[in-house]
């Protein structure tokens, strides 16, 4: 386990006043796989334009990010270490889990016991992650750093597979000390997982609630989450099929003027389709090559965007003690 106050990135544990600007929610490497075969934008699997996109984030002013793709989920670890050496960047990995839609009927997610699941989760994060699709015994001496959950409709409870998978994360948590990057599909209560985290003894501060501002646009909603404790991490910026910056602005000001800076966090969930490496209109620097400027313009100031990037990030993602 880490020393409690430190960040685990892919090249070792670091201060957190070490990691700079981060953004908390990222998926820059996505090998081809039951995601894909879902949605075509799951797919960044190219090195060459997933390393020229962190370079322009970095160029831009960007220090580190969590790659939100769990071992097993797609997630490219030999890529992630390899970029993280070549750009300089602090890449944090995840383990866990994401919607159980996105594995094979064969994954380990569905035939593995909670206590499997919790010691491959808990090994990533304390021994190393293991290559590819995880069904190998490969392991890199290089480790995860946060723990992904993902609640579909129909919550935590939906089936016996999200239950187990629930109790794996808790335990997961408690014997590590990492933070929960939950996804949040529309429908899904927040609370109850708040709930359920805190009943097991995990504070509502190693929550990083995630996508609420597309899954459940509602200020009260979110002054109510952030009141309890959690963060809640916006990451439909720029994303206008869902809300409009305006709208994403206007939720983040809600925020401020009832005083939860301390709870927000930023991000751009990319996919092919949000990473101008891969031919989209918008990258990987559009919060701050753009986004700021619209913050800036409708009196939200750069010293609490970078609060919010730096501070913010920095403690929420810090392995604490549960």
């Amino acid at each position: 386990m880490a020393m409690e106050g430190m960040v685990r990135t892919v090249l070792g544990d670091i201060a957190p006043a070490d990691l700079g600007w981060c953004q908390c929610h990222e998926h820059v490497f996505l090998e081809k796989g039951r995601s894909f075969e879902l949605h075509k934008a799951l797919l960044m699997d190219d090195y060459e334009k997933s390393q020229a996109e962190l370079f322009l984030y970095k160029n831009a002013g960007g220090s580190a990010l969590v790659d939100a793709q769990p071992g097993g989920g797609g997630r490219m670890a030999e890529r992630m270490v390899r970029a993280a050496k070549a750009t300089g960047l602090h890449l944090i990995a995840s383990a866990g889990f994401h919607k159980t839609v996105f594995y094979y009927d064969d994954s380990f997610l569905f035939r593995e016991s909670e206590e499997q699941l919790a010691d491959r989760f808990i090994r990533e994060i304390e021994e190393g992650m293991l290559s590819s699709q995880m069904d190998g015994e490969r392991r890199l001496p290089e480790k995860a750093g946060i723990l992904k959950v993902a609640v579909d409709e129909g919550g935590l409870h939906r089936d016996a597979t999200y239950e187990k998978l629930f109790h794996a994360a808790a335990a997961t948590v408690k014997a590590t000390g990492v933070s929960i990057l939950a996804h949040f599909e529309k429908n899904s209560d927040a609370f109850e997982v708040l709930r359920f985290f805190e009943d097991a003894g995990i504070p509502a501060n190693r929550l990083l609630a995630c996508h609420l501002d597309r899954t459940r646009h509602d200020l009260g909603y979110h002054r109510e989450l952030a009141a309890a404790g959690a963060y809640l991490e916006y990451d439909t910026i720029n994303r206008l099929k869902y809300v409009s910056n305006e709208q994403e602005i206007a939720l983040i000001q809600g925020m401020l003027e009832a005083g939860y800076q301390d709870q927000l966090l930023f991000s751009l969930d990319t996919t092919n389709e949000r990473l101008a490496s891969y031919g989209a209109p918008m990258g990987l620097d559009f919060i701050l090559k753009h986004f700021s400027g619209m913050l800036e313009q409708a009196g939200v100031g750069k010293e609490i965007l970078r609060h919010v990037m730096v501070e913010n990030a920095a403690r929420a993602i810090a392995i604490q003690a549960v």
